[in-house]
């Protein structure tokens, strides 16, 4: 499944649990430009893996990455593009993460793509009115598991039950898995 995750907001929150879902599943690949992953690699490189995820932090196009960084896309079950204003072909499924506002150009970007889910972290304690969107309440405890999970480079389960089920109901059916064991792989411990 190939998986664009679109957003000028910092977009960890939905990132590391789509991550750790998706290598329940098959080999993944992660495609970004956010220098906060290299955290996630040995020695901060700019290449490297976490389990079955490969990790490749650049500022190449999506399809520019493959060849700069002489790599096979037929090689990973998954690829997840995390994109601010870029689309590919190869998309299958886009995920827009809003933050407390958009960005200048962002509503107009989101206008060129037909069908995305859309999440909304409620930095501001703002729900999103769209009936459709996933709102996600920020603690400082999920911000928190954000440091020790990059620290101790572990994909820990993230502490809110609202991205746990969020991630889990836009997936499961992608992955051909049920709903609560999507949640159970979200919740589960680590093993690398």
């Amino acid at each position: 499944m190939r998986i664009g995750v679109l957003g000028f907001t910092d977009k960890r929150p939905i990132l590391y649990p789509l991550m750790k879902l998706l290598q329940a599943t098959g080999d993944v690949i992660v495609i970004t430009d956010n220098r906060h992953l290299k955290r996630l690699i040995p020695d901060y490189a700019s290449i490297g893996h976490i389990a079955n995820i490969m990790m490749v932090i650049s500022d190449a196009s999506p399809d520019e990455v493959w060849d700069e960084m002489d790599l096979e896309d037929g090689n990973y079950d998954h690829v997840i593009y995390d994109l601010r204003d870029n689309l590919d072909e190869a998309i299958e499924f886009y995920i827009h993460v809003k933050g407390s506002d958009f960005e200048d150009g962002e509503e107009d970007f989101l206008e060129c793509i037909d069908d995305y889910k859309r999440i909304k972290l409620m930095y501001d304690g703002k729900q999103d009115k769209n009936k459709e969107t996933y709102n996600i309440p920020i603690s400082l405890k999920l911000i928190s598991t954000l440091e020790i999970l990059e620290n101790k480079k572990l994909l820990l389960p993230m502490p809110s039950k609202k991205i746990n089920q969020s991630i889990a109901k836009m997936m499961a059916p992608h992955l051909n898995i049920k709903f609560k064991d999507a949640v159970k792989l979200l919740t589960k411990g680590w093993n690398k």
